[in-house]
C-alpha cells in the first residue's frame, strides 16, 4: 500500500484526525493498531502529515511521520479505512518481526521511471521539503500490521536507495535487516 500510495495522485485536503503521537523519536498510534515505535536516535524526525487518500478504489484516512538519517528513511503510516470495508489483511504475507512483534513483510522498489509519479504525491513532496533527497531506484522494506476487524493498519517502512531495482543482492538486503533491527524497537500498547 505504501509505494501505492506514494504513486497515488488523488489526495485531498488535510482532515480533522491524528493517529500518531510523536515526542522526539518516539511514536504512538492512537488508532486500533495501536503500539509504541522508538526510532534510534541518529535518524532525525521530518515530522508528521495527516491527510486522505485513495488506494485500490478505498478512502484512507492516513497520519503519516518520517525519520532520515543520510539517505535512509523510516517511514510511519497509522491508517483507516474510510469505508469500514475490513479489506485489510497481511496473512497472505511472509511473516517477519520486529522486537518479537509478528509483521507481514513486503518489499517494494520505485524504479527511476517512477519520478513523474512521485511529482504530485503528499508524502513524497512533503519528505522533500523537510531535506531527504528522494533518489530513484528506491527499495521500501514495508512491515504491515492490520487490525482484527481489517479496518486499520500500522504500515512501517525502511527505505534506501538502490542502484537498480532488479538486481537487490542478498547481501544488501541482509545489511537492511540488520539496519532496521537497530533502528526500530516496536511495542504493542495493551488494551
Amino acid at each position: 500500500m505504501v509505494v501505492a500510495a506514494l504513486l497515488v495522485a488523488n489526495q485531498s485536503d488535510a482532515e480533522e484526525f491524528d493517529y500518531v503521537d510523536r515526542f522526539s523519536n518516539t511514536v504512538t498510534t492512537t488508532h486500533e493498531v495501536a503500539y509504541t515505535i522508538k526510532i534510534s536516535e541518529p535518524f532525525q524526525s521530518l515530522g508528521e502529515l495527516h491527510h486522505r487518500q485513495e488506494s485500490n478504489g478505498h478512502m484512507f484516512r492516513v497520519s503519516f511521520a518520517a525519520f532520515a538519517n543520510g539517505s535512509d528513511i523510516i517511514l510511519i503510516h497509522a491508517e483507516t479505512l474510510e469505508d469500514a470495508s475490513g479489506m485489510l489483511n497481511y496473512h497472505h504475507l511472509p511473516a517477519g518481526e520486529i522486537n518479537g512483534v509478528t509483521v507481514g513483510l513486503r518489499e517494494q522498489c520505485l524504479p527511476m521511471e517512477a519520478e513523474a509519479s512521485l511529482a504530485g504525491n503528499r508524502e513524497a513532496l512533503f519528505v522533500k521539503d523537510q531535506g531527504f533527497k528522494l533518489q530513484l531506484p528506491f527499495l521500501l522494506m514495508q512491515h504491515l500490521i492490520a487490525s482484527e476487524n481489517g479496518n486499520a493498519e500500522l504500515v512501517l517502512s525502511y527505505g534506501r536507495h538502490v542502484e537498480n531495482c532488479a538486481e537487490i543482492s542478498t547481501a544488501f538486503r541482509s545489511e537492511i535487516q540488520a539496519r532496521i533491527a537497530r533502528a526500530i524497537e516496536l511495542e504493542p500498547i495493551p488494551d
